[in-house]
């Protein structure tokens, strides 16, 4: 299932989660301003970020996260000034967390010199970026000509061996060639090299084999090697959902989300693991803060439809895929899980509008052309029934092979 996907700034993997467990909770539905900022953050409104993160640090003065996203924000509106500002106050709190903009703010100033002093003591510190990330950057990429440059990267190895045999494994996995990536990286945990994302990168490479079992298995040591991996967590708590372990999965989302509030797809997985335990209030919980902060999320919406189909609350779920369907009309699923709605309640016009909608917008779905084929037939439109039920075979639903034999003769 697709989850949000975080914002595509250099969200910082390390060292900023404890304050996190500071941040007092609001009510569930009620906006908390912070949250509200990453929030606007994610959809790139920097704008509306801004405003949000101000308000965040009235209520918290000094909170160093804060005023590092607000850096973040400030540079994405092209306030440069203040940008430095923020990221030079989060500097002196934290060596090194906010060198990477403050580098990127400085070119942007037009302070060559000053960005190459962050940028150096942001290669010296454990927030450092791979060294594609800074290679490959847009604004750093305007220092490469100078004398300077070459200076600072001659200065020393600023990445160890281990560091480059993992981004090599991580090329060796893009491009297909996973044994050589899960031979490099076996050798770089037998070093001890940055164990857990070791771990989670072997289990991506096992998730694109197909076996799920394995990655499970190198997603739970990676938790365990670094209790802050919360993207390890976080992927370890899908795998459980769905091999049916939802009160696990709880239990991993409950302690991302303490850690880091703001990772607000970790609500909608913990939405999907209390719907599967039976605590549907907790699900519609999860889901309304998240609805929240993001209420034009068609893609939430549909969820929380499905969270309602699957606990009999097929009313409540009609509204929800009629609010989807309001915000996006291109989606075969939206019509199709409504039309199984309608269905449930008996209305099987609606029903059999809807997944027409869905086949016209998905015609190869042969999962749909079989609903619609059970349809039919209560509908009492045999033909139309068998119709369905061949194309549902033709396009892989198997067991509609057995109606075609019994039922269509």
């Amino acid at each position: 299932m697709c989850l949000l996907k975080p914002n595509k700034d250099h969200i910082l993997r390390q060292g900023i989660l404890a304050a996190f467990l500071l941040i007092p909770f609001l009510g569930f539905g009620q906006v908390d301003p912070y949250l509200h900022g990453r929030a606007s953050m994610s959809m790139e409104r920097y704008d509306s970020a801004v405003i949000y993160l101000k308000q965040a640090l009235q209520q918290s003065p000094g909170e160093t996260e804060f005023l590092y996203f607000l850096g973040i924000s400030y540079f994405h509106t092209h306030e440069f000034p203040a940008a430095r500002d923020a990221f030079y106050e989060v500097e002196k709190r934290r060596t090194g967390m906010g060198s990477f903009y403050l580098a990127k703010t400085e070119v942007k100033l037009n302070h060559p010199e000053q960005a190459l002093k962050y940028l150096r003591i942001h290669l010296s510190s454990r927030y450092r970026e791979p060294e594609s990330a800074i290679l490959l950057d847009e604004d750093l990429s305007r220092l490469e000509g100078s004398s300077a440059w070459q200076q600072l990267w001659n200065e020393k190895n600023w990445y160890s061996s281990g560091d480059k045999q993992f981004q090599e494994a991580l090329f060796l996995r893009a491009q297909g060639n996973h044994l050589e990536a899960i031979n490099l990286l076996n050798d770089l945990e037998k070093q001890g090299y940055n164990r857990s994302e070791v771990q989670a990168e072997k289990a991506s490479i096992y998730m694109q084999l197909g076996n799920e079992k394995a990655a499970g298995s190198e997603l739970g040591s990676a938790v365990k090697s670094d209790i802050r991996n919360l993207d390890a967590a976080q992927r370890l708590a899908q795998i459980l959902v769905d091999e049916g372990n939802p009160d696990e999965a709880r239990a991993e989302l409950d302690r991302v989300i303490r850690q880091d509030p703001a990772r607000f797809d970790a609500y909608l997985q913990r939405a999907e693991a209390r719907s599967l335990a039976g605590d549907l209030p907790g699900a519609l919980q999860d889901m309304k803060l998240y609805l929240t902060y993001f209420p034009e999320d068609d893609e939430a919406i549909y969820r929380k439809g499905k969270i309602q189909f699957e606990n009999g609350r097929y009313l409540d779920a009609i509204q929800s895929f009629n609010r989807a369907l309001d915000l996006d009309r291109s989606k075969a699923d939206y019509f199709f899980a409504r039309g199984m709605t309608y269905a449930a309640t008996g209305t099987t016009r609606y029903a059999d509008k809807d997944l027409s909608m869905a086949l016209d917008l998905d015609p190869l779905n042969g999962e749909v052309w079989y609903e619609k084929a059970i349809l039919m037939e209560k509908l009492g439109d045999r033909a139309g029934a068998c119709q369905c039920y061949s194309k549902a075979f033709q396009y892989g639903v198997f067991k509609a092979g057995e109606f075609l034999d019994n039922f269509c003769k």
